[in-house]
């Protein structure tokens, strides 16, 4: 098994959370360290599947990759960007930004993340880079979940 580099981040903040020794919050940092963990472990091994199924395993790439991201403390959009950049790379797309199961992979794990209301549009003028061809799929991706 390869460890991507975009993953680095989060195996970062995973391994810094449950060193962690806060009395009060310590449990709610292992409980995010281990969803993170199995966040990232989702995407390491996601299988590989027809053609049909592609585009399915690729959102649900992009949505585990997002909802762990979005779990961190920091939200930091290079290196998100750069992360979804390689798993977009990866399956064959260079245009992320612009493609639709990207787009609908990023408003299925806003969802997911339990954004509402100003939270969520905040979140989905940022990744749209506030263009509305992209706020409209992220939208339909979000509708889906």
């Amino acid at each position: 098994m390869q460890i991507k580099f975009y993953l680095l981040p989060i195996f970062v903040v995973a391994g810094l959370a449950q060193g962690c020794s806060f009395s009060a919050s310590s449990g709610s940092l292992s409980d995010s360290s281990k969803s993170l963990s199995d966040s990232v472990s989702s995407i390491i091994s996601s299988p590989s599947s027809s053609s049909k199924d592609a585009d399915k395993d690729y959102q649900i790439q992009i949505m585990d990759y997002t909802t762990a991201y979005l779990s961190t403390a920091g939200f930091e959009r290079a290196a998100y960007a750069q992360g979804i950049s390689e798993i977009a790379i990866e399956a064959g797309i260079s245009n992320w930004e612009d493609d639709e199961n990207t787009l609908i992979g990023i408003g299925r794990a806003l969802k997911k993340a339990k954004l509402t209301g100003s939270v969520y549009e905040t979140y989905k003028k940022s990744l749209a880079d506030s263009k509305e061809s992209r706020m409209l799929i992220i939208q339909k991706g979000y509708d889906q979940q």
